[in-house]
């Protein structure tokens, strides 16, 4: 990820205020500059959610104050890759795998006469838009996966994208030894294996069926373009768009739809909604919508 030049003067700050505590003019600068660049929205409420984020990373590179941390990234003259670190206390939220389940049943129940509106090699693609550690995709590659058995000859591509480069690594990686209550039984015998780590067992993702089709990289939802290579038939963005404002949220919104196939599917978290909006979609279910 590269790393933003940033005008020295837009760090000024009001003097020191205390180890990991975030001045005004701090915030101003943090709130600012994520609007500006990923289109992110962070209510004064959260400033208190932000210094105790952000104070794992002082402990971490041993500095004293928020504002040698900020030097730190945007200042130093030693490369390094602490700024990928940042955007992912400011961005990681939490995930689990089998969120909102009623949309991956919605999948599997339609699936089938959604293939019948294609030739009999039409790959599904589907695009995780805010995959952040992976638990989305791994659970769309089981489902598909699980899939082959009511329909032989399906294929399908799953693509994750997130803005956090430490996230999408612990993706690839498929290590979990959290947010693992949801996995039933039947998959986390099927699909993982026990291992011990330094902090103790987790499951490791093993199936290279269900790996060997997914991709994951790198995407700011406030690009103007996205360079995707697919057309996708379901796309996944949720618990994303609550963190835009309006502008930003119809913005990305729009962008995501023209990645969406004619009569493929949307699906947005269980607080989002892109009702109201001039989209050329219409409403499922809840938080399900179609492309018309």
């Amino acid at each position: 990820m590269e790393q933003p030049r940033v005008n020295p003067q837009t760090l000024s700050t009001n003097g020191s205020i205390g180890r990991g505590k975030i001045s005004d003019d701090q915030f101003k600068f943090i709130k600012e500059y994520l609007a500006s660049r990923y289109g992110l929205r962070i209510p004064p409420e959260k400033k208190t959610l932000l210094e105790s984020r952000l104070i794992t990373r002082l402990n971490f590179l041993k500095l004293d104050t928020i504002d040698a941390y900020l030097d730190y990234i945007f200042h130093s003259k030693v490369p390094n890759n602490e700024y990928q670190f940042f955007i992912e206390q400011i961005t990681t939220h939490k995930t689990f795998f089998f969120r909102e389940n009623y949309q991956f049943s919605f999948i599997q129940k339609i699936l089938s006469s959604y293939l019948r509106n294609f030739t009999s090699n039409h790959q599904i693609n589907i695009w995780s838009a805010g995959c952040s550690t992976g638990e989305e995709v791994y659970t769309l590659g089981m489902i598909l996966n699980e899939m082959k058995t009511e329909i032989p000859n399906l294929d399908y591509k799953i693509i994750g994208t997130d803005i956090s480069i430490p996230s999408l690594k612990k993706a690839a990686i498929g290590l979990f030894s959290t947010e693992l209550e949801n996995l039933p039984e039947h998959f986390r015998k099927k699909y993982f294996i026990e291992t011990e780590t330094s902090q103790g067992k987790a499951l490791q993702f093993n199936s290279l069926e269900v790996t060997s089709k997914i991709q994951l990289g790198a995407l700011n939802l406030n690009n103007a373009h996205y360079h995707l290579p697919l057309t996708f038939d379901f796309i996944f963005c949720r618990n994303v768009t609550i963190y835009f404002d309006a502008k930003t949220r119809n913005e990305v919104l729009s962008r995501i739809v023209e990645k969406l196939r004619p009569g493929g599917y949307l699906f947005l978290g269980h607080s989002e909604t892109a009702l109201g909006t001039s989209l050329p979609i219409k409403s499922v279910q809840p938080t399900i919508y179609q492309r018309l």
